[in-house]
């Protein structure tokens, strides 16, 4: 048994022989235990996130203490013997059946465990500290909360402890979690989000936590490395489980031959036509023996079983690989299927825990799927200092990139708020943010993030998922200010949901006006109408290969007027004003979007003709627009006249003066920086305005 402690490394020198816990490191899981809780990680308070129950919450002044003992609301055993409720506290406990207990820390530390000041029958995430910051108007403190997540016999109970501070991260965040799993038993302590912090920039120092079990004062389990245990990812602050660790303590000794079926690697998709298909997943070893030989066994629909010897096997302790069956699948028709994927015959014996072994995936056999391209929602504003590198970051990984739509949301907040703020974008960041923060960016209404920690391989995961269903259609300036969208949307598989909506939202490639406080110049994609509004045009259920139809608009109504702030009294009037900077660096990005999951099916985006509503109306054909190294101008009614150009920029100074040759000019703007430009056109008899975009 010695030699056994010392090759895992996992068991403190206090340890009996007998040893009734075991833990198993899963680093940057990239999602929570079991997938049952999919909630974001917001400080508190977050109102909007039903079923938490918050326990606790206080700052910097706080002094450990030991909070109101709770019900653990399913049976569960804790080192072999049931236990039925537990005492939380503010300093990263649990202790089980023991009302208050009456040891206690001297102060927020992480303690080498077993140790005097912790009680019997606890669990440990201990280093945490309370604190208290202030953004914008809103105070975010430290937090203690709860909720069970799952259906009866595979729940979780979670214990958070959120936006707590720790020594070494000067006046950053860190965020742990200690859950209780029914049936299994098991007990998981979650290293959700840290980021090291100073004067309000990232720093690189990394937590240093104690993390196990504590059985009594002379026996405790330990993960590796306590009591100074590194938070995993300490450089993106990720609202999602993309960045999770956690540490799986499971119930008794640990075993020598155990694989455990992480996840199908086929894709959930596939075509018919395609088809014979390897049936494929990924497999992790719990065990102490390395497996080097193994049989891989798959079913469909609980049908007949497919056995066959998977090659170049090679599987440490706590390794994981991909393993394939030599026996390949060809679906009969389209339509779901039930795959399950298992391991056994382990280096020619029986895998000891037979409970872990299954994969399972429920497949859809399409006749067809469309390329998707994904809906980026970026939440910002011109007074956002943090936004700045969020804001460049993405334009680094979209750069040249062609699967994707962008919005921009500009944001009233912090400060006093981006000027082309509208209720619009109010609307659109409740619905995505019970705590509203910047910088944010939601990808296809499922990856809740910030825009810094958008990577060009999660550009290429969502670009690689398959969408079922296509958009088409046409958006035309109709008539000066008007904008309207023909719609087609052709469905590839049965969409029977009663929440989809249709929206269309009109943005502005390029926008220079709303500079404020963060050192932006320019801002693209920016939103400048939802139509027909915010609440999208509610959608009937969908059928395979049947088309829906529909037309929006919208008339831009009065004139351009900016903003003085993002505040409500400031917005801007739809029905006797408008924000439009230029009218020809216009587009309108149509998606389809579940309203209660938030899952967005497919995005596209059209441009409108780039020519100006003032041009369409005087006659002006001003091309290509925007323009980077020069851009034409014909004016055929001018062709038998003596007529003049002149171009002045946006603070009135003339940057161009010339003549038109038969009505036409070919003007360089190489020189020029980028902006927006007036253009006007003078001749005996007529003198015509409009405007015109430098983009480099």
């Amino acid at each position: 048994m010695r030699k056994l402690l010392l090759l895992l490394g996992l068991f403190c020198a206090g340890q009996v022989a007998n040893a009734q816990y075991y833990n198993i490191p899963f680093l940057n899981a990239k999602q929570n235990p079991g997938g049952v809780n999919k909630d974001g990680e917001n400080p508190y308070p977050s109102t909007a996130n039903t079923g938490w129950t918050n326990i606790w919450n206080g700052d910097a002044t706080a002094t450990p203490e030991y909070l109101t003992e709770k019900s653990i609301p399913f049976a569960f055993k804790f080192n072999g013997a049931t236990v039925t409720k537990y005492t939380p506290s503010n300093f990263g406990t649990i202790s089980f059946d023991a009302g208050t207990p009456t040891v206690i820390p001297t102060a927020f530390s992480n303690l080498t465990l077993p140790s005097a000041e912790i009680p019997d029958n606890s669990v440990c995430v201990l280093g945490i500290k309370p604190q208290s910051v202030l953004s914008g108007t809103t105070t975010y403190q430290s937090a203690v909360m709860s909720k069970t997540y799952g259906s009866a016999g595979k729940r979780q109970h979670w214990i958070w402890f959120n936006f707590f501070s720790e020594a070494n991260i000067n006046s950053g965040w860190t965020y742990w979690a200690i859950v209780l799993e029914e049936t299994t038993n098991n007990i998981y302590i979650v290293d959700m989000k840290t980021l090291c912090v100073n004067a309000g920039n990232l720093c690189t120092n990394n937590v240093k936590m104690s993390l196990g079990i504590q059985v009594n004062s002379t026996t405790a389990y330990n993960v590796v490395g306590s009591p100074n245990v590194g938070a995993q990812q300490i450089t993106a602050n990720d609202f999602t489980a993309n960045d999770n660790s956690y540490y799986q303590f499971n119930v008794g000794n640990q075993p020598a031959k155990d694989l455990s079926g992480l996840k199908v690697t086929l894709s959930p998709y596939l075509v018919l036509n395609q088809a014979p298909y390897v049936c494929k997943a990924t497999f992790f070893n719990n065990g102490t023996d390395k497996i080097s030989s193994a049989d891989l066994n798959y079913s469909i629909d609980g049908g007949a079983i497919e056995t066959g010897a998977a090659s170049s096997v090679d599987i440490s302790t706590f390794g994981t690989q991909e393993l394939s069956s030599p026996i390949k699948w060809t679906p009969t028709a389209v339509g779901t299927y039930t795959l399950k994927i298992w391991a056994s015959n382990l280096n020619g014996e029986v895998d000891e825990n037979e409970k872990n072994d299954t994969a399972t995936l429920t497949v859809n056999v399409v006749d067809k799927i469309a390329p998707r391209k994904m809906l980026n929602e970026i939440f910002t504003s011109s007074t956002c200092a943090p936004c700045v590198p969020g804001n460049t970051n993405y334009l680094n990984v979209t750069n040249g990139q062609t699967q994707h739509s962008t919005i921009k949301y500009q944001v009233y907040f912090p400060g006093t708020g981006d000027p082309y703020c509208t209720q619009e974008v109010r609307d659109r960041v409740g619905y995505y943010m019970p705590s509203p923060s910047v910088p944010r960016m939601e990808v296809d209404g499922g990856w809740d993030g910030n825009a810094s920690s958008f990577t060009s391989a999660l550009y290429e995961q969502f670009s690689a998922k398959p969408a079922f269903l296509e958009i088409t259609g046409s958006v035309n300036l109709t008539w000066k200010n008007k904008i309207t969208a023909d719609i087609n949307l052709n469905p590839l598989v049965n969409f029977t949901s009663n929440d989809l909506k249709l929206f269309a939202v009109i943005v502005e490639g390029t926008t220079f006006a709303n500079k404020k406080s963060n050192g932006e110049k320019k801002f693209e994609n920016v939103m400048k109408k939802m139509m027909p509004s915010s609440s999208g045009m509610a959608l009937s259920p969908m059928t395979r290969n049947t088309p829906v139809s529909k037309s929006l608009s919208n008339t831009f109504n009065g004139n351009y007027r900016l903003s003085l702030d993002g505040s409500a009294g400031q917005h801007i009037n739809h029905a006797t004003e408008n924000s439009i900077e230029t009218w020809d660096d216009l587009a309108v990005v149509v998606f389809v979007q579940d309203a209660v999951t938030k899952e967005v099916l497919q995005s596209e985006t059209f441009p409108i003709a780039l020519t100006s509503v003032e041009a369409i109306e005087q006659g002006i054909n001003l091309y290509p627009n925007p323009a980077n190294d020069m851009f034409n101008i014909n004016v055929g009614t001018l062709a038998s006249e003596d007529a003049n150009v002149i171009v002045t920029n946006a603070q009135g100074q003339i940057v161009f003066n010339g003549s038109l040759v038969n009505g036409k000019a070919q003007i360089s703007v190489a020189n020029l920086s980028e902006g927006m430009y007036m253009v006007s056109v003078q001749s005996g008899s007529k003198n015509l305005n409009t405007k015109m975009v430098v983009r480099h």
